[in-house]
């Protein structure tokens, strides 16, 4: 009594609770009860019953029939076996595990037995068996007694159910006890020491001075401010609140966290354990199947909870078992960021989606899951000063505000203020700067492959997928857990290959370091790149990396700047001036001086004989554009998807079946811990492990797709987005154009020559007008030809042109060649072979091109009339203010403004002739200053480039509109020339209206002007334009300043959607853009620049046209530089997203199935044999999972988009609708069955069954055909989800789809339709025991065949009933088929689409 009560205690101690009372037959019918013409069944006869083994004190006394025999010269022992000898040492083949040994010696009696036992009775399955048996041998039932260790003469060799009871202090429980013990013991002493210790540290301060030591908001990363937790703070803003909690290390804390990896290791080694024992029949546990059962289950519960908050608060972990301390004492700091706000990838929402998020927020909230903690080490300058690294910055304590800041230098407001910091630094001032700001070196952290799986495997799904695995391991089903375990390793590990491949290249890009030489102490040493600080001044050489942002002091630099911006050309770097007082703008008027980080430095030129090419650093680290770059890069914003928010959901309602089946599980099938099992694996099936590592594996396969069209992907969640792209974002020149510009002419006053003569001469001017454009420089007077060749900053290297690209077209197409040229000028240029005069021409003097004055300027001296020419080149706006008045044609705005209509880029040029003897000769010109040389300056021409569309862009921009996708442009460029792209390339509507909006700063208001008739409509009414444009079609154009002004007055969103053309938009203007497109909906972005990477990483979808650098920072990077990777992209992204959301489909569908089996299974009590179930989870749910991801993308782009709504209608539809088509074949199908004479009375009967031991429960009919119906629907659920529809080829395309599709449907109808056959029977369809089968004359398969478990002793069917059957199922196959073709994607969804439409994003494509 006291041991059934301990054993109910300690049931209930570990979580089992469960009813008492159970039905284990069906709840609604009599078993056998009735035949189909009313009439009471008879009592069966069980066929070849299979007798236990009879033991005999000796072998004379076993019956004739069953008396074991010897070849001569052996001795039958007491294991069974023949010897010459028996050892002493034999143990009986009679004895019991769990009983007494065997008194004397006990032989077991020949095997085999088998008899016909009638009119049996489930009930009396002991007494009838033993009654019949004995008959068959010739003896009385009554001379043979039941098992015991000292039987007089015979007796049956069945052991008892182990009754020795447990005592709780077996080993098992020994180890359990330690287990639980140490852990409980360590965790509460470590919390009260660890508690203890902390107030002690907290009495030495007072309260306030507790508050700042001990938990310190830090203030933004880049200003010093006191603000706590401001809401006004977003994620872009590189300022960030931050809690800061100091710990250091405890000795007893260290051994405590040792002692907690080894618990958990623990863990996992009892119940690899348990699950041994499960299989030993429960030896560990005296047999007692209960106790050992719900231990499992307790611990089964305690492994999920242990390594789900393992996961959860890992970032957590290391710092528990360590002392919280002041920032003196600190070994480590914890800190602890407000995760930024996840971006929703769709606007549309729904009270269940919004309510989830609402209760996940709540739950992340109450357990700190809200705030991002990372711990990092607490170090110490040469100074003593505290500091730490957090996302590759140092943070610096400083005691007089008690707060951790990174340090920002500001070397010089002013040009000027820089160019005179040429003395460097000492040491002690470099060293106490590279203690604020830490070296010049960005260490990126990537973990070894070891490490990089363990943390793929702490996410909290993996620990669901485990547990549930532990149970196929536990309960027999050993196999199927292998293969899944198989497929998630495989997944897992393409995830890691992915990841680690993507942060090498990041790595490889961040770190760098090199020999440099640095001015310290007014002397030059040899020291590490990293050692570099601000304001220090280090040489520039030739072929090496730029290691910092710095400013050229002196000589001239060429450097390649495609890996930072794209940009293919290198570009000339000039130093600055000590008498350039504009304020220094790295990024502005002043990025001629400035040479970036990570650029190469082709050519460095110093300016006097045998000096240095020195720069001066102004940021370095993760201040340098490429650490902010790199930073982007490591720490994204989260991004979500409503495709993953609605799997959440799914799991939620899954749970739900789950425990709908758990309930059913209790009511009809089982009781105790068996009921538990059968529903756990219910769970399992119905949320099946496999549906990461499908999707996984479907964008795996996908991404290969994409890299077939050199389109490469390191985030590969992104290409589901990729197929949701409503709004497409182009950068214009190199994306949509060619690379560069093309010299497209020049349009010179006319009659120039006479004009020149007259401006010298001061003769009397008419009105100057614009003559006839010339295509060639050849065709433009020679004064002019002159300026084309001479005004520009071109030089060659190694026979490559440097400079600026325009610069180098227009040169180019001068014809003329750049000569060696004497110190006392610039260049020498001589004109090409075929012109009249071929005498050289010298450059004087030169003035570069300033941002800030739109200009350049050079002199030079025509050794043919021995003149000297100024030229003055720039901006056709600026050009104009800088000249005559008297020099410009009237027509001069109109025609620039034409020009700029029809894509061009229009530069002017002025020219001025000096007579040097007036000036004093070429000395006292030599001290011209620019201002000097740039006035009294005449019209001359203008020159004009054009970039031209590249050959595909058209087509390929029609294919993204005819897809549903609205494209816009993002430039830097002009505004007309946006206009004219967006026109020539398809862009804007056709016949539409441009209006182009600009800032007005008198008014301080946008002008809206119609592009084609400006002067006609120079302000228009925009809001009334837009009432009309479904009459009229109306686009919109904005500039940079009008952009700006726009989202400045909040009415950005109002005209968001209508503007097509965003132009002289900055790279902060991009950014700002492209998240406002992405408020209304799905944005992917593509550029080819430098200007480009914070749009390309802030967009949903970004790809990178380029090799540069800069495409590390895009999901997905491409070298074919063609709009028609766009479309690529969308398409392939279209197919896996309706990929996705078949596999997805496919194994909800699976775990539906699986739930209408179960139901069928707990009501008949029945199941499936052992090997159909490893055929369905291993051959035919693995592999088809795998085929259905084989689907080729579709060839163009549909108007449609794929839905990524998993519970959205057509999601729903389709399954909903196979659910209920199968449930109707399912109980017709056992509705015909019960109508079958063959079946009737001989029904399965559970109540001689061990429901514990479910693989003895398929050898029935019921068992059997609830295989062979859903195996074609596990089968057939792959190829109805697979129709290529809009977004993918036709299934007969996806070859290994159809393949496995076919051959699956022919073995299962080879099973259903055959006689019984060797491979039938493997599976336990239409087979039987093989004496049965001999005595109802059935061919005998040559193979084992086990012992079947019912009366009848077979499951074959009738040959009518089974091609009956087997048409029943194909029916069911081609009803999915015609639904999901007719009604969810054909006609039906047509009509129901227009009649019900779904509220979608409108825009005009």
């Amino acid at each position: 009594m006291q041991s059934r009560i301990s054993t109910r205690l300690f049931c209930i101690a570990i979580g089992i609770s469960l009813p008492f009372a159970v039905q284990s037959t069906p709840a609604w019918n009599e078993v056998n009860g009735f035949d189909i013409h009313g009439n009471r069944c008879p009592l069966p006869t069980y066929n070849m019953y299979p007798c236990s083994t009879i033991c005999a004190r000796n072998v004379a006394e076993c019956p004739e029939q069953v008396r074991p025999s010897c070849p001569s010269g052996q001795t039958y022992c007491v294991d069974g076996e023949c010897r010459e000898s028996c050892p002493s040492d034999l143990k009986s083949a009679c004895s019991c595990t769990f009983e007494d040994p065997i008194v004397g010696d006990i032989y077991p009696c020949a095997a085999g037995q088998r008899v016909n036992v009638e009119h049996f009775l489930a009930t009396n399955l002991t007494d009838q068996t033993a009654e019949a048996c004995a008959n068959d041998l010739g003896v009385s039932v009554a001379s043979i007694e039941q098992w015991s260790n000292n039987p007089a003469s015979l007796m049956w060799n069945t052991c008892p159910k182990p009754s020795k009871p447990l005592t709780f202090t077996e080993p098992a429980f020994i180890a359990l006890y330690t287990f639980y013990g140490s852990l409980v013991g360590m965790l509460v002493g470590w919390t009260l020491y660890k508690r203890t210790l902390e107030k002690y540290h907290m009495s030495k301060f007072n309260k306030t001075a507790r508050q700042q030591q001990m938990e310190k908001v830090v203030v933004d990363e880049k200003k010093e401010s006191n603000s706590l937790n401001s809401d006004e703070k977003k994620p872009e803003i590189a300022g960030q609140s931050m809690v800061i909690k100091a710990y250091k290390r405890d000795y007893l804390g260290m051994f405590c966290f040792v002692l907690y990896v080894l618990q958990t290791l623990g863990h996992v080694a009892y119940m690899i354990m348990i699950t041994w024992d499960y299989y030993q029949s429960y030896i560990l546990f005296e047999g007692n199947q209960l106790v050992q059962s719900s231990t499992f289950i307790g611990m089964w519960y305690i492994f999920f909870f242990w390594f789900a908050s393992l996961s959860i608060f890992k970032p957590r972990l290391m710092n528990f078992f360590r002392i919280k301390c002041t920032y003196a004492e600190a070994n480590y700091v914890q800190i602890e960021k407000r995760e930024p706000p996840t971006i929703f990838l769709q606007d549309r929402s729904d009270k269940i989606t919004d309510t989830v998020r609402w209760l996940e927020q709540i739950g992340r909230r109450t357990f700190g899951l809200d705030v991002v903690v990372n711990t990092s080490s607490m170090r110490s300058t040469r100074s003593g000063s505290r500091y730490f690294v957090y996302q590759c910055t140092r943070y610096v304590y400083h005691p007089e505000t008690q707060i951790f800041t990174p340090h920002e230098f500001v070397l010089g407001e002013t040009n000027a203020e820089m160019a005179e910091q040429k003395n460097g630094l000492s040491a002690e001032e470099a060293a106490n700067r590279e203690e604020l700001v830490g070296p010049n070196f960005i260490s990126v952290y990537v973990p070894n492959i070891a490490m990089a799986v363990l943390r793929e495997f702490s996410s909290f799904f993996y620990t669901y997928q485990f547990t549930v695995l532990w149970l196929f391991y536990y309960f027999a089903y050993w196999e199927v857990g292998v293969a899944d375990t198989a497929v998630i390793l495989l997944s897992a590990f393409v995830k890691v290959f992915v990841r680690l491949r993507s942060e090498r290249r990041i790595k490889k890009m961040a770190e760098f370091t090199d020999k440099i030489n640095i001015l310290r102490d007014g002397t030059w040493e040899e020291m590490s790149t990293a050692d570099l600080v601000p304001g220090d001044v280090f040489e520039v050489d030739d072929g090496k990396v730029v290691p910092c942002d710095a400013v050229v002091l002196s000589g001239n630099v060429v450097v390649d700047e495609s890996s930072l911006t794209g940009e293919p050309l290198p570009i000339r770097k000039f130093p600055l001036r000590t008498d350039d007082h504009t304020m220094y703008d790295r990024m502005g008027a002043s990025k001629i001086c400035t040479i970036f980080c990570g650029t190469t430095v082709s050519q460095a030129q110093p300016t006097e004989q045998g000096g240095r090419v020195t720069a001066l650093a102004t940021q370095t680290g993760t201040g340098t554009d490429k650490g902010e770059l790199v930073k982007k890069i490591l720490f994204p914003s989260p991004v979500s998807f409503i495709f993953n928010e609605q799997i959440k959901i799914t799991i939620l309602i899954l749970l739900c079946c789950g425990v709908i089946c758990l309930g059913l599980a209790i009511w009809l099938y089982a009781t105790g811990t068996s009921a538990w099992l059968y529903a756990m694996f219910a769970i399992a099936q119905l949320i099946s492990p496999l549906l990461p590592a499908a999707l996984v594996i479907g964008q795996s396969v996908s991404s290969g797709q994409l890299r077939n069209k050199n389109i490469f992907c390191v985030d590969l969640p992104r290409i589901l987005m990729a197929g949701k792209v409503q709004l497409f974002c182009f950068d214009k020149t190199g994306t949509l154009t060619r690379e560069g510009l093309d010299f497209f002419g020049a349009q010179p006053i006319a009659d120039l020559d006479n004009v020149i003569e007259a401006q010298t001469n001061k003769g009397k001017l008419g009105t100057p007008s614009f003559g006839v454009h010339a295509d060639t420089v050849d065709k433009v007077p020679r004064v002019m030809q002159i300026g084309l060749a001479t005004c520009h900053a071109v030089t060659t290297l190694n026979g490559q042109f440097i400079g600026n690209p325009v610069d180098i077209e227009m040169f180019r197409s001068s014809n003329w060649k750049l000569e060696k040229s004497g110190d006392d000028v610039v260049d020498t240029l001589t004109p090409p072979e075929a012109a009249d005069i071929k005498v050289p021409v010298h450059v004087l003097k030169r003035f570069e091109f300033v941002h800030a004055r739109m200009s350049m300027s050079v002199a030079v001296l025509d050794t043919h009339t021995n003149k000297v020419h100024i030229f003055v080149k720039g901006a056709y706006e600026k050009i104009k203010d800088l000249s005559s008045s008297q020099s410009i044609p009237a027509d001069y705005d109109k025609t620039t403004s034409d020009l700029a209509r029809e894509g061009c880029y229009v530069l002017a040029l002025a020219h001025r002739e000096i007579d040097l003897e007036q000036i004093g000769g070429i000395e006292a010109f030599q001290n011209w200053t620019r201002d000097q040389m740039e006035e009294e300056i005449h019209f001359m021409g203008l020159i004009i480039f054009k970039n031209q569309l590249k050959e595909d862009t058209t087509e390929n921009i029609a294919e993204l509109k005819n897809g549903a996708t609205r494209t816009i442009m993002i430039t830097g460029d002009t505004a007309l020339t946006g206009v004219f792209i967006a026109r020539q390339c398809g862009m804007a509507l056709p016949n539409s209206r441009i209006l182009l909006g600009d800032l007005d700063k008198g008014t301080n208001r946008i002008i809206w002007q119609d592009v084609d008739e400006a002067e006609t409509f120079p302000d228009v009414n925009v809001d009334d334009a837009l009432l009309n444009k479904e009459h009229t079609p109306v686009e919109l154009a904005v500039t940079g300043k009008a952009f700006q002004w726009l989202v400045e007055n909040d009415l950005i969103r109002k005209y968001l959607l209508d503007i097509r053309v965003f132009a002289r938009m900055t790279p902060t203007g991009k950014v700002q853009c492209v998240q406002l497109h992405m408020e209304r909906g799905i944005t992917a972005m593509t550029g080819d620049g430098g200007n480009d990477c914070g749009a390309l990483r802030a967009a949903h979808v970004g790809i990178a046209m380029s090799d540069a650098e800069a495409s590390i920072v895009s999901p997905f990077s491409t070298s074919v530089r063609s709009v028609r990777s766009c479309v690529e992209l969308l398409l392939q992204g279209r197919a896996a997203l309706a990929t996705s959301i078949t596999g997805y489909k496919y194994l909800i569908m699976y775990g539906q199935v699986m739930m209408m089996m179960k139901i069928f299974t707990f009501y008949f009590s029945v199941t499936m044999s052992q090997y159909v179930w490893i055929a369905i989870d291993v051959f035919i749910t693995v592999f088809l999972t795998w085929a259905v991801t084989q689907s080729k993308a579709a060839d163009r782009l549909n108007e449609e988009r794929p839905t990524a709504r998993l519970l959205g209608p057509q999601t729903m539809a389709s399954c909903l609708g196979l659910c209920a088509i199968n449930w109707m074949f399912l109980s017709g199908t056992f509705k015909f069955l019960y109508s079958q004479e063959f079946f009737r009375c001989h029904e399965f009967d559970s109540n001689a069954a061990d429901l514990s031991k479910w693989w003895l429960l398929a050898d029935n009919y019921e068992g059997e055909l609830l295989a062979l119906i859903c195996l074609f629907m596990f089968i057939n659920n792959a190829a109805v989800f697979s129709f290529g529809h809009k977004f993918r080829q036709p299934i007969y395309k996806n070859y290994p789809l159809i393949f496995l599709w076919a051959l699956y449907l022919a073995i299962v109808s080879y099973w259903m339709i055959g006689e019984p056959n060797q491979f039938g029977c493997l599976f336990r369809i239409n087979c039987g025991t093989k004496e049965v089968l001999e005595q109802f004359n059935f061919s005998v398969p040559p193979t084992y065949i086990e012992q079947f478990n019912t009366p009848q002793g077979h499951n074959v069917m009738p040959w009518d009933f089974r091609w009956k059957l087997w048409g029943i199922c194909m029916g069911n196959v081609v009803a999915c088929l015609i639904y999901e073709r007719i009604f969810v994607l054909g006609p039906v969804r047509k009509w129901l689409s227009k009649k019900y439409p779904v509220k979608r994003l409108k825009i005009t494509r």
